[in-house]
């Protein structure tokens, strides 16, 4: 999408509060575009563009800094079909990145369902791209308390952050080290290939709106490039960010709405959750889990049994077996989930570990939450 609007046009019509905020960003693209350049003479910078108001905001910071860019989109298979139908539609210049695998393969594959703490959707699908680059991207400091630590240029891996002059520094530093131990055909070679700082799967980003806040991203699509935006922050969906369904760091609100929206994700990822109860499982232990993720979910399976369906006082013996180590069997409840009348359904067991996994809480959390209620209630307990 091209804005027909110059920079000084663009200062005109913005407020004064955020005419600083676009010089200073557009003074940040514009001192930084040479370190782009070394690292793609092309291209010049990766714009991240996830189709979201910030990254249309960056998108357009960029054209009005008259910086060389490409915009790339990497979607997770589960974006929401009014984005990517936005993007193709109003940024057909943006690369859309295809995804090699599904994100529910991938769980399968890997045995574990994505959660905040474990958030490894994110690292398969969308940070690998722009290595070895200057990426752009749109976080904002006032997004979230995580993201108020974070400054205008980085190195992924948490490896620097900072400014650009500091980065300067940081960036002479690590080359003198790395010359220091190249022999002098090597030296003589990486002076005249330009030695770079950062190399394989590294990359070098600037965010150039860190400062902003909404209403001045708001303000500046809506009053001063005047851009559409995509439906869904509009009634009737209303939608505060625009991310993936049923995303891990979203809230349990809006995750709920996603399954209501998108019924066809939920099902899909019930049958992730069943294939890795059955084992469909590739690699195992991963991230350092002590005990294989499907036996968690096979784990949590019979004690969602034996809670609903067993007699409330050996359910809680037996999971207190469980947590103990001291049962011979996963799950410890075969005495009340074998026989056909004590025993719920694969669908029904699904069911619940989608609950809990939607939940955000931790498990024996929202174990405690779901079924105390009813331990505590029944007569044989009181007994």
């Amino acid at each position: 999408m091209t804005i027909k609007i110059t920079l000084e046009e663009a200062l005109n019509k913005a407020s004064l509060r955020l005419r600083r905020k676009i010089e200073h960003s557009v003074e940040l693209l514009r001192s930084a575009e040479e370190l782009a350049l070394k690292y793609d003479s092309e291209l010049g910078y990766w714009l991240a563009f996830s189709c979201g108001k910030d990254s249309q905001a960056l998108f357009h910071i960029a054209q009005l800094a008259g910086v060389r860019f490409k915009a790339h989109f990497s979607p997770t298979s589960i974006d929401p079909a009014e984005v990517i139908r936005f993007c193709k539609t109003r940024y057909p210049e943006v690369e859309i990145i295809p995804c090699k695998t599904s994100i529910f393969t991938q769980a399968v594959e890997m045995g574990i369902l994505p959660t905040m703490r474990i958030r490894w959707c994110c690292a398969v699908f969308k940070e690998g791209h722009g290595a070895g680059k200057v990426t752009l991207t749109g976080i904002r400091r006032s997004e979230s308390a995580k993201r108020s630590k974070r400054n205008e240029v980085e190195v992924s891996g948490r490896k620097f952050s900072g400014d650009l002059d500091k980065f300067s520094e940081y960036s002479k530093k690590r080359m003198a080290k790395m010359m220091k131990h190249l022999n002098q055909d090597q030296f003589s070679d990486a002076k005249e290939n330009e030695v770079r700082c950062i190399n394989g799967k590294d990359k070098i980003i600037i965010n150039p709106i860190i400062d902003w806040d909404e209403d001045d991203v708001w303000e500046f699509l809506n009053e001063v490039v005047e851009v559409p935006h995509c439906k869904l922050y509009d009634a009737p969906y209303n939608r505060k960010r625009i991310g993936c369904i049923l995303c891990p760091m979203s809230s349990h609100k809006r995750k709920i709405q996603d399954c209501e929206e998108y019924p066809h994700v939920k099902r899909k990822w019930l049958e992730a959750i069943s294939k890795i109860r059955g084992g469909y499982v590739v690699k195992t232990g991963i991230l350092g889990l002590s005990t294989p993720p499907p036996h968690r979910y096979i784990k949590f399976g019979e004690q969602i049994s034996a809670a609903v369906l067993g007699n409330p006082i050996h359910a809680q013996r037996d999971r207190a077996q469980v947590d103990s180590g001291t049962t011979g069997e996963i799950g410890g409840f075969a005495p009340f989930c074998n026989s056909p009348e004590k025993k719920l359904s694969e669908e029904q067991i699904c069911e619940y570990i989608f609950d809990w996994w939607i939940s955000g809480k931790a498990y024996d959390k929202w174990f405690a939450e779901t079924f105390q209620p009813k331990l505590f209630n029944d007569e044989d307990f009181k007994q």
